[in-house]
C-alpha cells in the first residue's frame, strides 16, 4: 500500500513507489498486490482513493492514470501601488 512519506529515506523494510523492480522472494506479500514485481511510479503524482462504486469517478480501474483534470482555467491578479491607481494583470 503506498504511504506519503515526508523524508527522502522510506522507513526500513520499505521500497519507494518510483517504477522500480521488486524481488517477490524478499517481498512476497508486495508481489500479490503487484504481480508485475515492479512498483508503481508515484513521482509527482497525487495519490487518489478509488471510487470504488462511489458514482463521483466511475469508469476508472485500480492503478490507472488520471489525465484531464487540469482544465483551461485563469487567475486575475490585482495590485494597488497605494496611489489611487490600480493594474490588472490575467494569468493563463
Amino acid at each position: 500500500m503506498p504511504v506519503p512519506w515526508p523524508l527522502e529515506t522510506p522507513p526500513t523494510g520499505w521500497l519507494k513507489c518510483n517504477g522500480a523492480a521488486f524481488s517477490s522472494e524478499m517481498y512476497p506479500k508486495l508481489a500479490k498486490a503487484y504481480p508485475t514485481n515492479k512498483l508503481p511510479d508515484l513521482r509527482g503524482e497525487f495519490i487518489r482513493g478509488w471510487d470504488d462504486g462511489r458514482g463521483v469517478d466511475a469508469g476508472r480501474a485500480l492503478l490507472s492514470i488520471q489525465t484531464g483534470m487540469l482544465e483551461k482555467h485563469r487567475h486575475i491578479v490585482v495590485a494597488n501601488d497605494g496611489y489611487d491607481t490600480k493594474d490588472e494583470w490575467e494569468l493563463a
